[in-house]
């Protein structure tokens, strides 16, 4: 065999391994959340807790961003006093951390208005 021959053959090998990987009936963020250290989520609600305690309102989305996001962070600050960080598109490592970080927010939220007003926002605006 020749080392060409042998090459393709390695290459050929590693896209089937490559492939088979990304074929689990599992999107991005839930390996991610396997992978993940179990104290994620722990942390994730404490930093939330603390930070609203401090004041500190951080609703964060993950998504492709749209023309109106610029005016949904502007009316959740001025409204709410929540300030929205955007993440794009791409799902951090952290995601434990950062749905118990969310889903703690949006709970004081529902607590203290009676529904997500981000939420409302984006309804708003869509409309």
């Amino acid at each position: 065999m020749n080392n060409q021959t042998i090459t393709i053959k390695l290459i050929a090998m590693v896209l089937c391994l490559l492939g088979s990987l990304g074929s689990s009936e599992t999107t991005h963020g839930q390996n991610a959340q396997r992978l993940a250290p179990p104290n994620e989520t722990a942390k994730g609600a404490a930093d939330a807790r603390r930070d609203i305690a401090k004041g500190l309102i951080k609703y964060e989305i993950i998504g492709k961003p749209s023309m109106s996001y610029a005016e949904l962070k502007r009316l959740a600050a001025e409204r709410y006093h929540v300030t929205i960080v955007f993440h794009g598109c791409i799902v951090g490592p952290r995601v434990d951390y950062d749905q118990a970080y969310l889903k703690v927010v949006i709970a004081h939220l529902n607590a203290q208005y009676g529904f997500d007003p981000v939420a409302k926002i984006l309804a708003e605006l869509r409309d």
